[in-house]
């Protein structure tokens, strides 16, 4: 009705209106609140493991670096005689394969002792400016044979007119090869590792970086160790067939150029590792 009894039920309806309304966009404004401290407590998470996963990398490479330069002499004298002794020695000789096997476990020794001195930061860094893509297939050339082994096919998606990059070149390749034996040790039956490159620019920082993938076709790794895969000595090979100290190199080894390392990984489906690279920053001494 048109009366004053009428125009009280209309304004009812109208404040009803603008309550439900009002309470729809308090609800919709709570999901969006929800999701936004969703993703920063993620963000927080991230950030914390990232910290603590540097406070570990600066105390064992201060343990690391003492300890190899205490035991890289005497190596290197056991393998020295070694060497000079299995020179004399003839291959029927009872003493000629107790030389050699002094001799291989002796480098596989010097090569942990060169591994623990470039994660405790005590190497030398050389920085040139590099061709990401030129790195990646020097790299490759190192392990293409034993990809041919293990029946695994290795695809190039390769970026063009990528920026140069300020970097120590054989660093970088240790990385790369680490990241494809990696994904061999995944592959036992065969399979495939795409590596792809390409320009991205920061959305925080506006900060131009090279991304590099390296994605492999294995078994993926377990959600409850996914976080652990970085720390150093941390492996799931048998014994004697792992140090645990490739991945947490390369983790050390991205670190210094200033850049991160990152992984992704479904099972049974495959794993990604992602390597962000900035353009022209360099490596810290």
């Amino acid at each position: 009705t048109n009366d004053e009894v009428g125009q009280l039920a209309g304004s009812f309806n109208k404040m009803t209106e603008n309550l439900k309304e009002s309470k729809e966009k308090i609800e919709d404004y709570n999901k969006t609140l929800e999701q936004k401290i969703k993703e920063k407590t993620i963000e927080l998470q991230k950030a914390y493991l990232q910290l603590l996963q540097a406070g570990k990398m600066t105390a064992l490479g201060q343990i690391s670096g003492g300890i190899a330069h205490e035991i890289n002499n005497p190596i290197g004298v056991i393998l020295g005689f070694a060497q000079s002794i299995a020179k004399d020695i003839k291959e029927d000789n009872t003493l000629y394969m107790p030389l050699k096997s002094i001799e291989r476990e002796a480098l596989r020794c010097k090569k942990l002792i060169g591994d623990m001195l470039t994660f405790s930061r005590m190497s030398k860094t050389a920085e040139e400016e590099t061709d990401i893509n030129a790195v990646i297939d020097e790299s490759l050339s190192l392990v293409n044979t034993q990809a041919k082994i293990n029946n695994v096919q290795i695809k190039k998606e390769y970026g063009n007119n990528l920026s140069k990059l300020m970097t120590n070149r054989n660093q970088l390749q240790q990385v790369i090869i680490n990241l494809c034996n990696n994904a061999m040790d995944a592959m036992p039956d065969g399979g495939t590792i795409t590596i792809t490159t390409r320009s991205v620019i920061a959305s925080e920082t506006k900060q131009s970086h090279i991304e590099i993938s390296i994605s492999d076709t294995g078994s993926g790794i377990p959600k409850e160790i996914i976080n652990n895969i970085f720390e150093p000595f941390f492996t799931t090979k048998e014994v004697g067939k792992g140090t645990g100290l490739g991945l947490s190199l390369c983790y050390e080894i991205i670190q210094r150029h200033n850049g991160t390392i990152g992984v992704e990984s479904t099972l049974k489906k495959g794993t990604t590792f992602i390597v962000k690279l900035p353009v022209f920053l360099g490596v810290d001494k």
